[in-house]
């Protein structure tokens, strides 16, 4: 039950009649820390449980046991969401250019490189906590360090390589005709900061193999523009999704008919129903008429067949480039909190915190 809000810190008390049973802690407080803070807040008592971003040298130190680190207790959850880079279908109208891109992007340096232990490589564009992804999906684009496939796929688009000073150009009728192809990959933080920075920095490499020059610029205000991608000026850059929820629904971002969907579409998809070539109408067509299927039904063997294709389409689209699931950490002082008191292993999902039944935790 609510009592007072003072300096940035919500205070409840137990409601003796709440109808499975009485709290066994009496006082509960919300304390409002800076973001970045929440392990430093547990370890100096200011809090006793947060969430700090999950990272490889903080599961070392509490278990080393050293120190502050002595009184904490780690718990990990896989992440309601995943990772990804996106390719604006408008931006990049041909499909070939599209996948010649995602051949260039060795996704598998976000978790090698990045997260480590803590994530792991994801193949469709779907969050793997749903039951509804496929099991053990091989990638639909893998990863050519040498160039070859990206090169062979710009040629077949009717690009032009000049061998002789290894520069790809644009087609004849294309706008920049001529020019060297040039790409712009954005990030929301610098590339040592951000998971797919070591994915964007390869690419760049791989790509510049065949001719092909990119630019890696950041910008602190990326997502907040990707509703407008196009407009903005977006053409490949790096996110993650989150809050995914139960179902696996695709319509809010896959339907791709705009008669039908009111939303946005960051990708381009709308544009690419209307506009894009004969094989990519196919696909999203097909696309579109699977994700009324599985609304359309609740047997969920038969939703899994549905989704599998599904996910073969619109990872096969190439406007979004799955890269990792990684996982979510809480953090607890184990001297304060009685850890059987609360939910452990197993039980703790996306969608059930350790404090879930926060009426049953104990303290010591």
């Amino acid at each position: 039950v609510f009592k007072e809000y003072k300096d940035k810190v919500v205070t409840y008390e137990a409601n003796e009649s709440f109808m499975l049973g009485s709290p066994k802690i009496k006082t509960f407080r919300y304390q409002e820390i800076t973001l970045g803070a929440e392990l430093d807040s547990v370890k100096t008592g200011t809090v006793h449980y947060s969430d700090p971003s999950a990272q490889s040298a903080i599961i070392n130190d509490i278990t080393s046991g050293q120190g502050d680190y002595a009184k904490l207790s780690y718990i990990l959850v896989d992440n309601d969401g995943y990772g990804y880079i996106g390719v604006q279908g408008q931006a990049v109208p041909e499909f070939e250019v599209r996948q010649a891109l995602a051949h260039a992007m060795n996704v598998e340096l976000t978790v090698s490189n990045y997260y480590g232990e803590l994530a792991s490589v994801n193949y469709r564009t779907m969050t793997k906590i749903l039951w509804a992804y496929p099991e053990n999906p091989q990638p639909i684009y893998p990863y050519d360090g040498t160039g070859a496939k990206s090169k062979d796929l710009f040629l077949k688009a009717g690009y032009v390589y000049d061998e002789a000073d290894n520069v790809m150009k644009y087609p004849e009728g294309h706008e920049k005709a001529g020019k060297q192809v040039t790409f712009k990959f954005t990030l929301p933080a610098e590339a040592s900061d951000h998971p797919a920075g070591s994915v964007f920095l390869d690419a760049q490499k791989v790509l510049a193999s065949i001719g092909v020059k990119v630019d890696i610029e950041v910008d602190n205000n990326l997502l907040e523009k990707l509703n407008a991608a196009y407009d903005e000026g977006i053409q490949v850059w790096a996110a993650a999704w989150g809050s995914g929820g139960v179902d696996p629904d695709m319509f809010q971002i896959w339907y791709s008919d705009p008669a039908v969907n009111q939303g946005r579409s960051a990708t381009g998809l709308f544009y690419l129903f209307e506009s894009g070539s004969d094989e990519q109408k196919a696909m999203l067509r097909e696309l579109n008429d699977l994700i009324i299927a599985g609304r359309s039904t609740l047997d969920v063997e038969e939703r899994k067949v549905i989704y599998a294709r599904a996910l073969e389409l619109s990872t096969g689209l190439a406007v979004e480039i799955p890269t990792y699931q990684r996982k979510n950490m809480f953090v607890y002082n184990s001297d304060v909190i009685k850890t059987d008191s609360l939910f452990t292993g197993e039980d703790v999902t996306p969608f059930q915190s350790p404090l879930s039944f926060i009426w049953n935790v104990e303290l010591n």
